[in-house]
């Protein structure tokens, strides 16, 4: 009988192991959407000595992947020609969900003005990159395209404008 103690402790071992499962776990599947959105709403800066602090930007829309949302950001930019670069980070919520991203400052995001006195309304375009998300945008990643227009009072000081922006491109999200 101690002959079949090792074969009955090797099949033990096989079927514990099968219904185990394997000792690794797949890595997350990904798919990629096409995203668009539309928001309108406000944006409050400080112009000052050739610098703009862009304190906030907070609008409502909606968004193909998730819906009624809204658009929050804040940042900077150079404010002393026309057309100016500007950079910063910002996030796309609804519900449970909700997209992070950054636009880095560089000559293709930027902000052009009509005029150099007020009123005046700036143009703005360039790339913001997904850097994550949660719920239907788990793990967000890719490129938005935008482009919008800001009407100032001014263009120093203080400034409280309205804002539409559009938002469009693929990102992979994990499915």
């Amino acid at each position: 009988m101690n002959k079949h103690i090792p074969s009955v402790v090797l099949v033990a071992l096989l079927c514990v192991g099968l219904s185990a499962g394997p000792a690794f776990s797949a890595a997350p599947t990904t798919k990629k959407i096409t995203f668009s959105s539309k928001y309108t709403g406000k944006a409050s800066l400080l112009i000052n000595n050739g610098q703009a602090t862009i304190s906030s930007v907070t609008g409502l829309g909606k968004n193909s992947l998730f819906g009624a949302s809204k658009v929050n950001g804040s940042g900077s930019a150079e404010a002393s020609q026309q057309c100016d670069p500007f950079g910063g980070k910002g996030s796309i919520a609804g519900g449970a969900s909700k997209i992070m991203f950054t636009v880095t400052r560089s000559s293709s995001q930027q902000g052009c003005a009509n005029s150099e006195s007020g009123p005046v309304t700036v143009t703005f375009r360039g790339v913001a990159v997904a850097t994550g998300g949660v719920g239907a945008a788990s793990g967000a990643s890719g490129s938005l395209k935008f482009k919008g227009t800001l009407k100032l009072g001014g263009t120093s000081g203080s400034q409280d404008g309205s804002f539409t922006v559009a938002l469009s491109g693929t990102l992979t999200v994990k499915a």
